[in-house]
């Protein structure tokens, strides 16, 4: 007997929490993308996995400061702070990042001082 897969019954694709995050985590994978290819890094090198475990431990702890702030996170902030955590971990590691890289982060200056502290 045969299954057929059912795709029209996505329950947890119409909360509007869950929306609201996949909109944010296709935003962040987006910079990190417009990242790499600005640094025309190969999108395959092995060190990338680590970066990106160390770059969302980060961005988590952003995210709960930003909480505690009372600063709300939208799809822009979301992805700004975490190609920012990326970057920084990169940089840490010897990548070079040329000013200008990096989108503006005015918005977000408190949050990513604090995580980086």
């Amino acid at each position: 007997m045969a299954r057929t897969l059912r795709t029209d019954t996505d329950e947890w694709g119409k909360d509007p929490s869950v929306q609201i995050m996949r909109r944010i985590f296709k935003e962040m994978e987006k910079a990190q993308h417009e990242l790499f290819e600005r640094l025309s890094f190969p999108p395959y090198d092995l060190r990338i996995r680590k970066w990106r475990d160390q770059a969302l431990a980060l961005f988590e702890r952003a995210w709960g400061i930003a909480n505690r702030m009372g600063v709300p996170i939208d799809e822009r902030i979301a992805s700004a702070i975490y190609v920012h955590c990326l970057a920084k971990i990169m940089s840490s590691e010897g990548i070079k990042i040329p000013a200008g890289t990096l989108p503006e982060a005015r918005s977000v200056q408190s949050i990513l001082r604090e995580v980086f502290s």
